[in-house]
């Protein structure tokens, strides 16, 4: 298996070509010095059999071999395209000439010395050539990190202006339709002269509408926070108590058979919050609750203070959701149970707008789930902000 080469192997590699085993022995000792390991090879067919198994850093070839001499290895090694720019450093026992000197260039070499070869000289070029090779690795890489930056810079704005654009064609070229749809609807079914089954059909036409409208509503606020703008808030001063109260109160019109259970630990518990989003974060709670929690058991919402911290939990009882669930469970289209029979039903956006939400206030929230507890989701919002608007009032 060949190993690509890296600048982050170490140490380099070297393929030292002589068919004297004692200029091979010598070459290794002048080498021992640098950081780099030595394979050695006895003619150019033992040295092609190396560099199909593995990849090196450079190549000392002697020129004078019997069968292949070293230029007909040099060319075998250029003509591959894993070896083609490797560094090539011929040796040669003859004495120089012009020819053999721009023999050796035509053929790939990257430099030519002649034996004897002095050590330090020989140690000093091959030195030379690795750090040129460990720094062309290295202005390689970073080029491929850049070119690999700016493609995912380049997807990056794609994907902000897509979800720019989403916003704008859910926000207007939806919701204006959809908004003339669902008034027609409830128009028609203020009609007294209406028949039964065009009643049913405009109730169809009307949830229906509805429940583009929530979807294009979570769609929106997902969008937003992905854009980094955050879910949009307008705090103004509201009771938790109150508001969860009405939101429970409004939950139990729509599904009655439910058993839902509200406690409070007083009557009072104020902050500047948005109501509104608020209201959506108990409802969000509500839904997966009576989605996912026991249809016997009941649904238990506990409104509290806890010191600096206003406190919102609900709790459903059912099968407990699997630990290696939780911890992806506020991201968006995550569902609670993959495999539940609800699933197909959600877009896996409640959580993650319910975290978002909590976040814009400042505050957490946090899930635990056993089967002798059950599943209990806790809100915790920041008082500071109301306490220092009472000390200025």
């Amino acid at each position: 298996m060949v190993r690509p080469m890296s600048i982050a192997d170490s140490p380099a590699r070297i393929l030292v070509v002589d068919d004297s085993p004692e200029s091979l022995l010598a070459i290794r000792a002048v080498l021992t010095r640098l950081d780099a390991e030595v394979v050695c090879a006895q003619s150019g067919q033992d040295a092609l059999r190396h560099l199909l198994r593995e990849d090196y850093t450079m190549a000392l070839l002697d020129v004078e071999m019997p069968g292949m001499d070293g230029f007909q290895t040099a060319e075998l090694i250029r003509a591959r395209q894993r070896s083609a720019a490797m560094p090539i450093l011929f040796i040669t026992g003859t004495a120089q000439d012009l020819s053999r000197v721009m023999k050796a260039y035509a053929t790939g070499a990257t430099d030519f010395l002649v034996k004897p070869v002095d050590p330090d000289v020989l140690r000093a070029k091959v030195g030379a050539l690795l750090e040129l090779q460990k720094r062309g690795e290295l202005i390689h890489r970073q080029e491929r990190e850049l070119e690999e930056r700016r493609r995912a810079e380049t997807e990056a704005r794609r994907a902000s202006e897509l979800e720019k654009q989403l916003v704008a064609i859910v926000g207007h070229d939806v919701r204006g339709p959809l908004c003339a749809i669902l008034a027609t609807a409830q128009v028609q079914l203020r009609q007294p002269d209406l028949s039964e089954p065009q009643r049913r059909a405009f109730e169809r036409v009307e949830r229906s509408a509805q429940r583009i409208s929530q979807i294009a509503a979570l769609l929106l606020d997902y969008t937003r926070a992905r854009l980094g703008q955050g879910i949009p808030l307008e705090r103004t001063r509201a009771c938790l108590v109150e508001l969860a109260r009405r939101g429970v109160d409004e939950f139990e019109a729509v599904h009655p058979d439910r058993d839902v259970r509200f406690y409070s630990a007083g009557e009072r518990i104020e902050g500047r919050w948005d109501a509104s989003r608020l209201s959506q974060v108990l409802s969000n709670l509500l839904d997966n609750a009576a989605k996912y929690g026991g249809g016997e058991d009941p649904i238990e919402v506990l409104v509290e203070q806890a010191q600096d911290s206003a406190i919102l939990e609900v709790r459903n009882g059912g099968p407990p959701i699997p630990w290696e669930k939780l911890a992806a469970l506020f991201r968006p289209f995550e569902r609670v149970r993959g495999d539940d029979e609800h699933a197909g039903s959600s877009l896996g956006l409640g959580l993650f707008i319910v975290h978002e939400i909590v976040r814009g206030h400042d505050g957490s929230v946090a899930v635990t789930s056993s089967a002798e507890d059950g599943t209990r989701f806790r809100v915790r919002l920041p008082l500071e902000i109301a306490a220092a608007e009472a000390e200025v009032a």
